[in-house]
């Protein structure tokens, strides 16, 4: 071990879309020292990597933003997260939201349209409803079923670059004095005094007289929990997507195309979101578009999570995703693709995991696939549940377990 030693009120581990949120607003709640401690993405294509032990969700530079949703819960999260996109974007004078509305489409008299016509209700949240027509004349470059409707949410919606909002975390919270620790934690400990030590790979020790988790699917293979044998109940599973590149001519025509989630009512395998153009690092614009739960697969070890990671390979799943797109969208000549992976962190609740498991040590994780857009918020309430003794938020605890 190295004698490196830094002493704080309150570390946060794991520097993700939750973690880094956590730390902005832990920074601006108080005065305490923090950090927030976790490596930056890597440089380079992750099927390179031999050694690195960690990865993160949230490299991408397209993640749907929205409200419209047939849970309430995370309905809430997301408004007020999208409230403060303004307000992280010009303190960290980067810019991470686009504007471009978001659609729902779904088999017409599903309970999917009833409940987020609901949420909608409840939220005040304008939208206007679209039967099969109405769909085509609006977006006429989708083809979906003639038995199809559609929810468009035309405000405070659209999509993240979800690698650049973690960005401007960072930076905000740093201008507040959080301090940024590059490395990956091995293990947390409590000392007698009830004080942590924390071990990174690297062998620096880091003290802290608090502690917050958000460290994702990673959570389970680090000894990160007091009890390193009890892992917490999460389900890891594999999320794949491909991206698909469009010519320019086709550029001028998708201008105004929404992201899009759509339900096919009849097999879920082949449910999807679908993002608008969007300008990747190559300077290329690219369609991209995932896939629902079903039929995707639990990972359950280390090695497992790291190997996803990495691998690149085409699947039934991405098969399946190029085959939907061209479908709905079959006036499209896509020229190439490119297929990734990350692995998104599920809770018996199918919220996220929020609460004291230890005092002291605030567990913050369980993006259910939802979590890019409601990060800001999830971090606020990782704050509050750290800074507060017992639960001072206006939804009910049990709602995050």
């Amino acid at each position: 071990m190295t004698s490196d030693s830094r002493s704080f009120e309150v570390a946060v581990i794991g520097a993700g879309c939750i973690g880094s949120a956590c730390a902005r607003h832990l920074s601006q709640l108080c005065d305490d020292s923090i950090c927030l401690i976790g490596p930056d993405e890597p440089d380079h294509p992750r099927s390179q990597d031999t050694n690195r032990s960690v990865y993160g969700a949230h490299y991408d530079a397209g993640r749907i933003t929205r409200i419209l949703d047939p849970d309430l819960v995370w309905a809430k999260l997301a408004q007020r997260s999208i409230s403060r996109y303004e307000e992280v974007e010009n303190k960290s004078d980067l810019q991470f939201y686009t504007k471009s509305g978001y659609l729902a489409v779904a088999e017409e008299g599903t309970a999917y349209i009833e409940q987020v016509k609901e949420c909608a209700r409840i939220l005040q949240v304008d939208y206007q409803l679209l039967d099969y027509q109405q769909l085509q004349i609006k977006f006429p470059y989708f083809t979906f079923p003639s038995t199809c409707v559609g929810i468009y949410q035309p405000n405070q919606s659209g999509y993240l670059n979800i690698r650049q909002h973690v960005i401007a975390q960072k930076i905000v919270a740093q201008k507040q004095g959080c301090q940024i620790i590059k490395e990956v934690v091995d293990s947390v400990t409590q000392d007698e005094n009830g004080k942590f030590k924390i071990i990174t790979e690297n062998g620096s020790l880091i003290c802290s007289k608090k502690v917050v988790i958000a460290a994702g699917a990673f959570t389970p293979f680090k000894k990160l929990l007091p009890d390193h044998d009890k892992q917490l109940d999460i389900a890891l599973m594999k999320e794949s997507v491909v991206k698909l590149q469009i010519k320019d001519e086709d550029l001028q025509e998708l201008k105004s195309m929404p992201a899009v989630i759509y339900f096919t009512g009849k097999d879920a395998r082949y449910d999807c979101y679908i993002l608008p153009p969007i300008c990747y690092d190559d300077n290329k614009y690219y369609i991209k578009i995932g896939h629902g739960l079903t039929g995707s697969g639990q990972l359950v070890n280390h090695q497992e999570v790291v190997h996803w990671y990495r691998n690149t390979d085409s699947d039934e799943s991405t098969a399946n995703l190029m085959g939907t797109l061209h479908n709905l969208m079959p006036g499209l000549n896509f020229t190439s693709g490119v297929i990734d992976h990350c692995v998104s962190t599920h809770t018996p609740s199918n919220h996220v995991m929020v609460g004291e498991i230890r005092k002291g040590l605030t567990i913050l994780t369980g993006g259910c696939s939802h979590a890019a857009k409601s990060a800001d918020e999830i971090g606020y309430l990782g704050a509050l549940t750290t800074l507060n003794d017992g639960w001072c938020y206006d939804i009910p605890e049990d709602e995050f377990t």
